[in-house]
Formats: C-alpha cells, structure tokens, sequence
C-alpha cells in the first residue's frame, strides 16, 4: 500500500495561470533602506514566504487523477488514499523551484540578522532542511539568537533527527520540553490526535505521576526496533511537532490555513516526502455550468508506511498484551511512520515460553524470518536461496520492564534458531528482532511476558512449547531448547513434539495429566472454564494419562509425542492441565495455527 494524502482545494484558474508564467524571485524591501522596521521585515517575510509556496505548486506537474475520488480516510478537509504500486512516484522538484528556495533561505537569514524572532527561525531551519543543508541548519539552530531558547532546542533535535542521529535528538528535544511554554507543553507531552478521543480521555484522566511514566512507557514500547539506537519513533513524533509548531502562522504546500485537520494530519501521518498535484478531467464543469478547477497538490508519504505505537488499550498493563498485536497495515493504524534504517519491517515467526530455574525465570524465544514469494501465498524462510536477504543477520531478544527499568537482552547472529535470557520474574513486553542491514528491511514479534515468584508450596506449569518436526526425544530442558520449533503453525494430521516443567511437586506425588485442543484463541478465563468441563467444547479432542513427581525436591521435566487430529484450518489452543490430589488443578496453554 502507497499511503498519498491529497488536499480538496480548488484554486482561481486564473491566479493559477499568472502563476505559472512567473519566475519568483524574493526582494525584500527592507534590505534596500536603512531604517529597520520589525512589522515591516516579518510582514515581507511571510509574503515571501507564502510566495515561495504558490510558486512550488505552480512548478509540479499536473497529471490525471488516478485516483476513484473516494476518501479511504478523511479528517476535515482532508482525504487521505491508500494507493497501488503503480501510485508510488511522484514528479522530481524542479531546478527553479529548489533555486527559489535558496533565494529565500538567503532572505530569512538576512531578516535574521536585522530582526530575530522565533517564526523567522523556524522558516530558516525548516527550508535549509528541505534543501537537504543539514549543516547549515544545525548550526542555525545551536546558534539561536532569540530569547526562545526552547525553540532553538526543538529546531536542533529535528535536524539532529533528519541527520538520523536518533539519541543526540532525544536528548535535544528532551532539553526543549524542560524548557518549553505551558501552553505549548500540553500539546507536546499528550496523545493529542495519536490516540482516540477515549484514550486521550483515560490519558488525561491519570495522575500527574502516572501519567508521566504511562508516557515514557508509551514512547518506549512503540520504538520500531530495540536492535538500534535511539527512539526513532519518538523522535519522529517531536519532529511532525516541529513542523507543525512552523506551519501554524505559514503557508504550506498544499495550501491549506492551518486548523485542526491539518495538524491532526500532520501529527498521525508525518511529513510528507514529496508533492504532485492532479486534476479530474471528468469534473471540469461545475453544478452552475461554469469551470471548475480540480487541480489539487498530493503529498506523498513513504510506501513502507505501518503503525508502530503500542495499542493504547493496553496501556494500563502493557505485559497482558497477546502476540501480533501491533505492527498494523495502513488501512489498520492511527499513525503512519517507516524507519529509515528498515523501511520493511515484518511479523516475525516466533515461540516464546517461560520457565524457572529456582528464583529466576528463564525465556527461551525461538524466530524464523519468513517471506511470501512474488506471486505465491507460500510463506518460506527468509534465508533460503533468492529469499530476498541480502546480508548478514542481526538478532535478539529483549524484556523490557514495564516499570521502566532497563531492558535485559541477549544478542546473537543466526539466521533462525533459539534465544534465552534469564532473569528476575516480573511484568515484562518481550521483542525478539531480525535486522538484515543491507536489504534494510527487518522482523520482530512483541508480546507480554509475565512471572511472578511460585508461593512455597504451591505447584505450578511452565508454557508448553513445541519441538521442530525432526527432534530426538529430550531427557531434559537443556537438551529441549536447541529444538524448539520457530513459530506454533502445523499441518493437520501433523505428530509432533511438546515439552513443559513442572515445579512445587511433593516427592512420587501422584499426577492425572490431560492435553486437549480447543477452537479458536478465547480469553483466558473462557479457554479454562471450557477446558475444565465447565462449559461444553464443540469438539473435545484430549488425551489423559498417569505420572509421578521427582524422587526429590526438583522440577519435573516431560516431553509427550502427539498427533493431531485432522482439524480444520484455523486458530486452536493447546492446553496441558495438571491434578493433584487434595490440591487445586494446574494448567498452561499455548495458542496454535493449523495450515494456512
């Protein structure tokens, strides 16, 4: 999907013609008198300025609308398209148009220089990063020369960010907010138009604490990948503010007066990387017979757009959050962002298990990069011949403390297999993450993990997981983990593999073990009432057999060979249940596919 964001304004034919057969060249008054008058400077300024705008949509290419007319989304005056990959160019800027702007880059420095103010900044540094002037703006920006000190910090860590020096622009926009107007921060350090109007609600709602540390955990969690440096996504998410905060009192490209439809766009969707402008040839007579004019500028964004901030409705307990809950299509996310680094970042095959191992909980994460071949609904290994890999892998797992604690991770750099980390049982959201830096394209999963401590005395089960379809039959954990089988899909009639732990046992105490498939992956608490008999399955499909706990106090480690019933393809729960005599049932589940 190609997201394009188009502007339903019709301009004068007339005033677009004068347009069009007039070279633009700035010349500001004020430089030819020796008085300096500051009204009189920023109101030649801003008509530049707004000059400068008209003449870039004169100078794009008008072409036939290749779009249906029909908004996939609208905000206001808005209409915003998700288009095909015939849709994904858009005409290269034209020499005069980059010329008219240095022109009047030239005329914002030499207003700066007679009377500095915050808007004339804002317009130097924004235009010098157009033009692609990074040094230039960066010094401008750590230069400053107004009193508005927090705005030169905003200004720097939006250049920083175009440079794609991700920390050193944290750092200073993190400067800018300690610095910045009330008024302004509340706009800067709420979920204003990225969340819906209830979750800003909620957000608002929380105390003043807690709703700074549901921010930073907000922020940190939508990071697109932990394996890089640096919070892109945040970044990102102060640079629309950037511009945002410099189109408010300016013109923009696709000529528009600034309200909220525009910032709400701009904030959810991002800058846009190019213009083109279109017309309807079907609608050029309007409903009184005169003509219309249907031209109208397009701002494009990049191809690879997705959502990556992490869904709002689980901000309350980030670690209850299922697999595959976020990275979401165009159509599907509020927001839009592709990361420089990896513009193609996937779902990524996993199977991620807890265990413990005495006061520690172990995580074993297993991964498999996948690819769908060009025309084929085949999903294979991203790693096989023409898979579409172009270097060597990076991989890891992380956990990442939801009460905002420093992330533990363990790094290796295998194309697929198995990842372990061990650490303090807590409330964690896991990501384990494949980067191929030379395709610039990635895949990762994230889902909530959760341990807490076992009580003395009290039995517990660690997550079932499944084995690769080739494993010898393991004696132990150490010998399991190397098998374990990236992802949770099987083929129907498929036998394999499954292996678990079960801790808190007393010594030869007597164990009634039960395995079943349920349909479909229910919440928790509907899956276990239907597993235990308190509400009727469709299907049942289980397997019951006798076991015996340790000769000592240990965990007891199984592994059972089953096979599949031939089920039809869907989503199904796996469930292990566990009863002890005298003591409360003990059961663990693992949600599985079946073909597909």
């Amino acid at each position: 999907m190609f997201p394009h964001i188009g502007l339903i304004n019709p301009r004068s034919l007339a005033l677009l013609g004068i347009a069009v057969g007039v070279l633009w060249t700035p010349v500001p008054t004020h430089a030819q008198t020796e008085s300096v008058d500051p009204d009189e400077i920023m109101k030649e300024m801003r008509e530049l300025q707004e000059e400068f705008e008209r003449f870039r949509e004169s100078r794009t290419p008008v072409e036939a609308q290749q779009y249906t007319g029909v908004c996939d989304e609208r905000i206001g005056r808005i209409c915003i398209w998700f288009g095909g990959e015939e849709n994904e160019t858009f005409p290269s800027e034209f020499r005069e148009v980059g010329q008219a702007r240095i022109d009047l880059i030239r005329a914002l420095d030499d207003a700066m220089e007679q009377a500095p103010n915050e808007w004339l900044l804002g317009q130097q540094v924004h235009y010098l990063v157009e033009n692609r002037n990074l040094d230039e703006a960066e010094r401008v920006s750590v230069e400053c020369g107004i009193t508005e000190t927090w705005w030169c910090s905003a200004l720097h860590g939006y250049v920083l960010h175009v440079r794609t020096e991700y920390v050193e622009s944290e750092t200073a926009f993190r400067e800018a907010v300690t610095a910045i107007p009330d008024d302004v921060y509340d706009r800067w350090t709420t979920p204003r138009y990225i969340f819906t109007s209830d979750g800003e609600d909620s957000f608002s709602a929380l105390p003043p604490a807690e709703r700074d540390a549901t921010w930073e955990m907000f922020w940190k969690l939508s990071d697109p990948l932990f394996l890089f440096t640096g919070n892109d996504r945040l970044t990102d998410h102060f640079a629309r503010l950037v511009v945002a905060h410099n189109r408010e009192d300016a013109s923009a490209p696709q000529g528009l007066e600034w309200d909220d439809d525009v910032a709400e766009t701009l904030i959810r969707y991002g800058r846009n990387t190019g213009y083109s402008r279109s017309h309807d040839p079907g609608r050029t007579m309007s409903a009184f017979g005169g003509l219309n004019d249907t031209r109208r500028m397009i701002g494009h964004h990049h191809p690879k757009s997705r959502g990556y901030l992490f869904p709002e409705a689980f901000l309350e307990s980030p670690s209850d959050i299922p697999p595959e809950s976020w990275i979401t299509a165009p159509r599907e996310a509020r927001t839009w962002y592709a990361p420089p680094y990896a513009p193609e970042i996937r779902g990524l095959e996993t199977q991620v298990g807890r265990f413990r191992v005495e006061d520690e909980m172990l995580v074993i994460g297993a991964y498999r990069p996948t690819v769908t071949p060009l025309g084929s609904d085949e999903i294979v290994s991203a790693w096989r011949e023409n898979g579409g890999i172009e270097g060597d892998p990076h991989a890891a797992l992380f956990l990442v403390p939801v009460d905002g604690g420093r992330n533990v991770v363990v790094q290796g750099s295998e194309p697929e297999g198995v990842l372990t980390v061990q650490t303090q049982p807590d409330r964690y959201v896991s990501s384990i993450e494949v980067v191929d830096l030379e395709g610039r394209q990635a895949w990762r999963a994230r889902q909530g993990v959760v341990q807490t401590p076992l009580p003395p005395g009290l039995p517990g089960v660690s997550d079932l997981m499944i084995m690769k379809p080739d494993a010898p039959e393991p004696q132990s954990l150490e010998e399991a983990i190397p098998w374990v089988r990236p992802g949770v899909r099987l083929a129907p009639g498929e036998r394999f593999s499954v292996f678990w732990e079960v801790y808190g046992l007393r010594i030869r105490e007597p164990i009634r073990i039960t395995i079943g498939f349920s349909e479909g992956r229910p919440g928790f608490l509907s899956r276990i009432g239907e597993f235990l008999g308190i509400m009727e399955p469709d299907s049942p499909v289980d397997v019951t057999f006798e076991e015996t706990g340790p000769d000592q106090v240990q965990a007891l480690f199984r592994s059972v060979s089953l096979q599949l019933p031939d089920l039809e393809p869907g989503e199904y729960t796996l469930h292990l249940r566990l009863e002890l005599a005298g003591r409360n049932p003990v059961i663990t589940s693992r949600p599985i596919v079946v073909g597909g």
